[in-house]
């Protein structure tokens, strides 16, 4: 006979032992987040080639190869040497172009559990075949987004959810047929589950390292302890798009004060936030604005969006399932009172056409 499990055991772990089993099996975490996530780093790498389009030959091209000397394509070997070496003007636009078509498609989320180890191979080929060029966003994206290629970032606002929706429908059905057992089908369906909800997971986990790293690093800074530190930045011409606001800001020793100290502590208790509903609002939204700042003041929009995008993993799919209802009601509020207007704009025409025919029919009748 087994001894009874003590009063620890079943009140305290076993409960949550079951919910964390729950949590990882039971179904796909964070649908919605991963998928903002992946649209949101389709955009802004696309974004970043945008604004780089003009200068490509000066960065990737035959034109940058006075760099080879220190060029060695950041110690990465094959196969992250899609870009290394440069090229002509007309294989690096077909090199680029490839990258802004997959892009794009990722965005739509076209085959994206093919698409995104693909996507990963050529942007890290990308950066590194440019030593000059670049910033911690960089290592931020490839990061989180080797995680994604676990998950399933298309579930949600995809063409690959409207797809299976469709098959689950019966309205469409694959060209290549497998015969899998419900069996096998099963447990490829569960771990596929519990690659995606670890994936969830390092996201999450890897977004507090780097705010809590970055926040005990500054802290160590005489300028972070004085409250100064956001001052300095802010007259390097480089990171001042707009002077006149960096200017503007800089005027007030109370304002620098409080910047410097809310991005220090923000970065630190950001992982403790989140564990209350009303504190994880809070620091999603101090977060929020800390990039939006450091995007319009300090001119890095894309650093900004790549880190913002991670942070998307931590509103609960509820959350954005409420936004999108609002979102779709609003639509059609609005498409109803347009088609409501026309009608009525159309409605004093139809009637004045109607007048003479009513009169010639009276007449016909008299």
């Amino acid at each position: 006979m087994s001894a009874p499990a003590p009063p620890l055991w079943n009140e305290h772990v076993s409960p949550k032992l079951r919910f964390g089993e729950e949590w990882l099996l039971g179904a796909k975490r964070a649908t919605y987040g991963i998928a903002l996530v992946r649209i949101l780093f389709g955009l802004t790498a696309l974004g970043f080639l945008a604004a780089n389009w003009l200068n490509r030959h000066y960065l990737w091209g035959d034109a940058a190869r006075w760099l080879e000397p220190i060029d060695d394509n950041g110690g990465f070997t094959w196969p992250f040497t899609f870009f290394h070496g440069g090229g002509s003007q007309l294989e690096l636009n077909l090199k680029l172009g490839l990258v802004a078509v997959l892009l794009v498609l990722l965005v739509l989320g076209w085959r994206t559990r093919m698409l995104a180890p693909i996507i990963l191979l050529l942007w890290v080929s990308l950066i590194e075949a440019q030593p000059i060029y670049g910033d911690q966003s960089d290592n931020i994206f490839r990061i989180l987004f080797f995680y994604m290629c676990f998950a399933d970032t298309s579930g949600r606002w995809s063409l690959d959810a409207r797809r299976r929706a469709k098959q689950a429908a019966g309205q469409w059905q694959s060209p290549i047929q497998l015969k899998i057992s419900p069996e096998l089908r099963s447990n490829a369906s569960m771990v596929a589950i519990l690659f995606h909800n670890l994936a969830i997971l390092a996201v999450g986990a890897q977004i507090c390292i780097i705010y809590v790293a970055s926040g005990l690093y500054k802290v160590q800074g005489e300028f972070w302890q004085d409250g100064t530190a956001v001052y300095y930045p802010m007259q390097v011409g480089q990171y001042a798009p707009w002077p006149a606001l960096n200017d503007f800001l800089g005027s007030s020793a109370l304002g620098v004060m409080v910047i410097t100290y809310f991005s220090v502590l923000i970065q630190i208790f950001f992982p403790l936030m989140l564990l209350r509903r009303t504190t994880r609002v809070l620091a999603l939204i101090s977060v929020a604005g800390m990039h939006l700042g450091i995007a319009v003041i300090m001119g890095l929009p894309f650093f900004s969006l790549f880190i913002l995008a991670g942070d998307m993993v931590f509103i609960r799919d509820s959350t954005y399932v409420s936004i999108q209802r609002w979102a779709r009601g609003r639509w059609r509020q609005r498409r109803d009172q347009r088609e409501s207007k026309k009608a009525a704009e159309l409605k004093p025409g139809l009637e004045s056409e109607q007048e003479p025919v009513s009169v010639s029919s009276a007449a016909r009748a008299g």
